[in-house]
């Protein structure tokens, strides 16, 4: 690199002339190219890239509380519009999203409140998110005897997580929650994690039931295969990730066992480097790896996803336009939620 070569790329300073959309405002962001303000605005360039890719398969990594705390009917609305290909999410977001789906509520809340109090009331809290007890009792054990059903149906069979999570959107009717959703437009949704969430906990609650004829089996492996082969059979892949953790790795493991590597990534988070987890890990990193290619469109936008994703969405939203359809190509190839056998 020569001396010129760095100043290229003059700093276009941020101009706020009147009312401005949020892409309006996005391009404004791209002329700094600074900071966060640069981060995501190139954020909302890949994620429009992804979608407009005919040839890639977009995963949607979901975890932490924004299901919670207001991003549940965003996320099935990207499902809706075919936004999103497959999502990998924690168990925790799909528990929220079926507390809402069986009239269940979460409220706005403090976090600078008297926790003993909270817990004499039976409310529980995530952060400034308030959830009552009884929302998650009744959820309990109206989902204990939908697994009561759906194994009596399966006779002993086991299930995938991405299956398990079909079949309780199967039963759901809430035009709004994820997992109704994704059973309509049949994308998958894997839970890698399904036991560290409520929903191992009502298992524990459906299996101890007297004279239960047959107990829901959930194999843990079994969906491997089917993510590792929607990554081959894709072209190309991207990801967009919310937080990290479980759902981020098994995103970026899927694509080492396919051999592939993500061709698209974008990273949401606020975690550090510094401890080796993953939520933090550099998007460089993953390249050493093989999980994304070192030629990718890829950046980590350091923030709160709650603030960052919607307005990602609301600028290639806008780009895109009423009139953009388009056609996955994980539904092309035929890999779909209700490939179960």
């Amino acid at each position: 690199m020569r001396r010129k070569d760095y100043l290229q790329n003059p700093v276009k300073h941020i101009k706020i002339n009147g009312t401005l959309t949020v892409d309006q405002l996005m391009q404004q962001f791209k002329g700094s190219g600074s900071f966060g303000a640069g981060r995501l605005a190139r954020a909302c360039n890949i994620y429009e890239k992804m979608v407009r890719d005919k040839e890639c398969t977009v995963f949607l990594a979901l975890s932490g509380a924004v299901v919670p705390a207001g991003m549940r009917t965003l996320v099935a609305d990207l499902i809706r519009a075919r936004l999103v290909d497959v999502i990998v999410s924690t168990g925790a977001s799909i528990v929220h999203d079926a507390i809402e789906a069986l009239n269940g509520h979460h409220y706005k809340g403090s976090w600078v409140v008297d926790d003993d109090e909270l817990y004499k009331y039976h409310i529980f809290r995530i952060y400034d998110v308030f959830v009552p007890e009884e929302d998650y009792v009744r959820m309990d054990y109206q989902l204990a005897e939908t697994y009561r059903e759906i194994a009596a149906e399966k006779n002993g069979a086991s299930l995938s997580s991405n299956e398990f999570a079909w079949e309780l959107g199967k039963r759901l009717k809430d035009p709004n929650s994820i997992l109704r959703a994704a059973y309509e437009e049949d994308v998958p949704i894997f839970i890698p994690a399904v036991r560290d969430s409520e929903f191992g906990y009502i298992h524990l609650l459906h299996a101890s039931q007297e004279n239960q004829k047959n107990i829901l089996e959930v194999d843990a492996f079994k969906e491997v295969p089917l993510i590792c082969e929607i990554c081959r059979k894709s072209p190309k892949n991207g990801m967009v990730v919310i937080g990290g953790g479980v759902p981020r790795n098994t995103v970026q493991s899927a694509a080492i066992a396919a051999n592939k590597g993500m061709d698209y990534a974008v990273v949401i988070t606020m975690d550090r480097p510094e401890t080796g987890g993953l939520s933090g890990s550099t998007l460089r990193e993953t390249v050493s790896w093989g999980k994304v290619k070192g030629e990718a469109d890829k950046v980590m936008v350091i923030g709160d996803a709650l603030i960052i994703f919607p307005i990602i969405v609301a600028s290639v939203t806008e780009r895109l336009g009423s009139g953009f359809t388009r056609t996955p190509y994980l539904k092309r190839g035929k890999l779909g939620a209700r490939r179960r056998k």
